[in-house]
């Protein structure tokens, strides 16, 4: 274990909010909070970033205070805004289980504070509790899922309005004769 009594009391209530693992038990959470290690972050660093291959991005965080922003990039060189995270937010949790590149950029707004656990914290984790670990990777394989499920949700929606808007051009172009067939009836 890395982090002092004091902290994982801290961490532990953290990791069961609904924007966390919610289905951990305290005891589940004091122990995962046990390995994590605290760090403090200044406004406008920039935690990790989308796509980046030459850095670790084998861990996640957990937002003890402060605000994260969340931006991924639209077309040309231009982000949106995804989210903004604060307290009790998890951020990263893909990348501690398949450490592949950050699929957003994330900066600290305002001073922050996180927890971090990384891959190799989990393996230990795994090795020392096994049935502690199965039921935290649980708890991340439910808010990736759900994750997935507001996708497809977001998705159908999009979909809809897309279908929406071609069937409207299809009334309104039957409407107006195109502009060949009206020189060519002339």
């Amino acid at each position: 274990m890395n982090t002092s009594h004091a902290l994982t009391e801290k961490i532990a209530p953290l990791l069961l909010t609904p924007d966390a693992l919610i289905t951990l038990s305290l005891e589940d959470a004091k122990t995962v909070a046990g390995y994590m290690t605290v760090s403090q972050l200044e406004p406008q660093t920039v935690v990790f970033r989308a796509d980046q291959t030459d850095t670790a991005s084998d861990y996640m965080l957990l937002v003890l205070q402060g605000e994260i922003l969340i931006e991924t990039l639209s077309s040309g060189d231009s982000t949106v805004v995804v989210n903004v995270l604060g307290k009790g937010h998890l951020i990263g949790e893909m990348s501690v289980l398949d450490g592949t590149p950050r699929s957003a950029t994330c900066t600290a707004q305002t001073e922050v504070e996180v927890a971090l656990l990384t891959r190799s914290h989990l393996e230990q984790i795994i090795e020392e509790h096994p049935t502690i670990a199965a039921r935290f990777l649980m708890a991340i394989a439910k808010r990736l899922a759900d994750r997935v499920r507001l996708g497809n949700h977001k998705l159908l929606m999009l979909s809809q309005v897309n279908e929406a808007m071609r069937e409207e051009m299809n009334v309104k172009s039957r409407k107006r004769p195109h502009r060949f067939m009206a020189a060519a009836a002339v």
